[in-house]
């Protein structure tokens, strides 16, 4: 029979909630016997934030999340938290004039406690919520395509003014793949034919009625990205998602110089000489970190038509659709210096690899912009060189 210590424990487990719980005992004959039973007991917290339950059967509704809790022998097992979202939706007006994108590292299915399925509240520093105003939440799992737990977590801060929050008007992209994700898995299943592609196009597209986000980054790099079919599937791929959400912003980086297949194959895709747009990729990214160095290479995108023959970029990337790459260490005058530049030559801003928010996955510490005031200045005051700009 159940024990009046088990009742205890449900009361106390639940705070004299309604609920079922699953109860396994042994029965008469030795056999083990589980039984379902119901409860009292509901618990709520915060509005907008969670709610949870013990209805092992509930199923949860979209951007929900359940885990379970398995107790020991002879306990209850029932799930243990329902995450119930509410996610803030445009003006979907395009990037900023200037930007600042940070790279803030969520998820990673190699690293333990920040898997997809992880459960953990990031939250961003001051520094990161008044120096930038792009945010590139880093990386979905192409694997997969899962949206991680703490992506919907943050997300769903927006405009709420919390602690940790993300700023109102700030943008939310999506970055998925990345350097280990591009090595495995390889081939990204869902780019290795157009019909795939287009599926997981559709699929994609939702991200912006589900989380509310204002764009992806598709961060396919060698591995993946060397493969033949990766670039005019990802082409596709592109093409479905601006025919459904014609300002979901798509951004593609890029080395300094063009050596990753799938990369030029979308720049030669997204533009023509000249520089006029094909409508599919809005912006390109250059990943060269060191110093101020991303500057040297803007020829080879700004006239990549004007190159020597056999040169891989075919097309003119405009200069306000390249954004300059920045190590999230940078001293506070390469961050600005790279800040002004943008300014001066018309560029769309700069990107940073990478920054940790609170509580979060760190990759090299030498890398990371958290931690070193100098760095968190920098970003700081080059926000507020772009709003000279735009004043």
């Amino acid at each position: 029979m159940v024990s009046v210590q088990l009742a205890a424990i449900l009361l106390v487990w639940f705070g004299y909630a309604p609920s079922h719980a699953v109860i396994t005992r042994q029965g008469m004959t030795g056999d083990k016997v589980e039984e379902e039973r119901e409860f009292v007991g509901w618990l709520t917290g915060n509005a907008g934030d969670y709610q949870m339950s013990a209805i092992s059967k509930r199923k949860v509704g979209a951007g929900g999340q359940k885990n379970s809790y398995v107790g020991s022998a002879n306990s209850i097992q029932i799930p243990s938290i329902e995450y119930t979202f509410n996610y803030t939706r445009g003006p979907y007006n395009g990037f900023p004039s200037k930007v600042m994108g940070m790279y803030i590292l969520l998820a990673d299915d190699t690293e333990k406690g920040f898997e997809s399925n992880a459960d953990w509240s990031p939250m961003l520093y001051p520094y990161q919520q008044e120096g930038a105003n792009v945010l590139f939440f880093t990386f979905i799992n192409p694997e997969t395509m899962e949206i991680p737990l703490a992506f919907k977590k943050l997300a769903s801060t927006r405009g709420t003014g919390v602690e940790g929050a993300v700023p109102r008007d700030t943008l939310i992209i999506f970055a998925i793949g990345g350097y280990q994700y591009s090595i495995y898995p390889n081939p990204w299943e869902w780019l290795t034919s157009r019909e795939k592609a287009e599926d997981m196009a559709i699929q994609v597209a939702r991200w912006r009625d589900d989380f509310g986000i204002d764009g992806i980054d598709l961060d396919i790099e060698e591995g993946a990205g060397s493969r033949k079919e990766a670039g005019p599937n990802l082409l596709h791929f592109i093409r479905k998602i601006k025919s459904i959400h014609p300002d979901l912003l798509v951004s593609q980086p890029t080395y300094g110089y063009p050596q990753v297949q799938a990369e030029i194959d979308v720049i030669n895709g997204s533009w023509r000489p000249g520089g006029s747009s094909k409508g599919l990729a809005d912006s390109i990214g250059l990943m060269v970190y060191e110093g101020t160095q991303a500057l040297i290479y803007l020829k080879n995108y700004e006239t990549g038509s004007e190159q020597w023959d056999g040169f891989p970029i075919k097309v003119d990337v405009p200069s306000d659709k390249i954004l300059l790459g920045c190590k999230g260490s940078a001293s506070k005058s390469d961050i600005t210096s790279l800040a002004r530049s943008a300014v001066k030559k018309d560029l769309l801003g700069v990107m940073v690899w990478y920054c940790s928010v609170r509580n979060g996955l760190k990759y090299a510490e030498t890398w990371d912009c958290t931690g070193r005031e100098d760095s968190e200045n920098g970003y700081v005051q080059a926000m507020d060189i772009y709003k000279q700009y735009t004043n």
